[in-house]
Parts: structure tokens; C-alpha cells; sequence
């Protein structure tokens, strides 16, 4: 059996054409492509999705406490628990992102940030980013500004509340988990090398 070093890098897709279907600013862009494959095959409805990147905080107050939100998210059609974040303006930078994103939700701020990177949200249709950040010290400096379309109610919850509530399925979207595991998990924070 030859193994994938062996054959060498996989090929990318040709794009011969490609058509919007849906365009609707600043949340949503559909498209079609119509994409050849290296061995020669046609696909001609191979469907793209354009939507704006995030950021997602892992934030720790300075006696320990992570903040948490309650929320109703539409697309789950449930109630469930999200760290803070949210959309990047365009252009604007991950953790300038973050930053903002951190004080507006929470009134909160914080002087010690780690990039934990970012992850494209889904790798054939595309997507977004989520850029992942740790967040330590967090220490109330105003009120909120957020105007979420989302009912929230802030938590501040210890580590092992937060893993037992994911335990219990209570942190059911992928780029939430993710980032619990990257901050939780000392083997994996090491081999990501944050």
C-alpha cells in the first residue's frame, strides 16, 4: 500500500466556474461551483458558503472564574452555553476583534491574551474562521454594549462547573468545545505550541 508522503501532496480542485446564488451582506454569501478533479471528473454543483469570520474567548477573571453565556441560538433551536465573541468587522484584526468583542458582551477587559489560532469552521464548503483566544485576569472596567440578537445571561463559572455542563452536553457547537479542550487540555496546548 503506498502511503500519502509516498504519492506527495494532494492536488487542489480546478474552479471553472462559479455563480452566486444567495448575497446577502454582511452574514451570508451562497455559491456554485462547477470544480474538476484531478483524475478529470466534473462536479458541477459543488456549493460554497462566504460568511464572516469570528473570535471566541475563553476569559478568566482574576480569582479564576470563567465567564459563560445562557443563550438561545436559532440554528440549534435550543438554549445553550457560548463563551464570548463574535463577528470580525472587515478588516479589523483576531484580537483587536476579540478585545472588543470581550468588553461590549461583558464590560469586561483584560491585559493577557493567547492566540490559540484560527480554524476554519468547515473545510469543503468553507465558512469562516474561528480565531480561539485565552484570555487571563479579566477585570470589570464598564457596563455592555452588545446589541446580540440572542437573550443572554452572563455567567461566571469555575473550571470544573464549565466541564461538568460540557460533560453534560452543555457547550454543543463545535468551535465552543474546541476551545475548552485547547485551553483545558495541557498536552494539547503544548503541541499547538501556545
Amino acid at each position: 500500500m503506498t502511503s500519502e508522503t509516498d504519492r506527495g501532496e494532494p492536488r487542489p480542485w480546478r474552479v471553472l466556474d462559479s455563480r452566486t446564488l444567495v448575497d446577502a451582506p454582511p452574514f451570508l454569501r451562497v455559491r456554485v461551483e462547477s470544480v474538476e478533479l484531478p483524475d478529470g471528473r466534473r462536479v458541477d454543483d459543488y456549493y460554497q458558503f462566504d460568511m464572516p469570520s469570528f473570535a471566541c474567548i475563553f476569559a478568566e477573571t482574576g480569582d479564576g472564574r470563567v465567564i459563560v453565556f445562557r443563550q438561545y441560538r436559532h440554528g440549534l433551536r435550543g438554549t445553550c452555553h457560548v463563551f464570548p465573541g463574535g463577528h470580525l468587522e472587515p478588516g479589523e484584526d483576531p484580537l483587536a476583534a476579540a478585545k472588543r468583542e470581550l468588553r461590549e458582551e461583558t464590560g469586561y477587559e483584560s491585559g493577557d491574551w493567547t492566540d490559540l489560532g484560527g480554524y476554519l469552521v468547515n473545510s469543503n464548503q468553507g465558512g469562516s474562521v474561528s480565531h480561539m483566544f485565552h484570555a487571563r485576569g479579566c477585570r470589570l472596567s464598564g457596563g455592555t454594549t452588545a446589541d446580540d440578537l440572542e437573550e443572554s445571561q452572563m455567567l461566571l463559572l469555575t473550571r470544573a462547573a464549565v466541564a461538568e455542563l460540557a460533560g453534560r452536553g452543555g457547550f454543543p457547537l463545535l468551535t465552543q468545545i474546541a476551545l475548552l479542550a485547547m485551553v483545558t487540555n495541557r498536552e494539547l496546548a503544548e503541541r499547538l505550541g501556545r
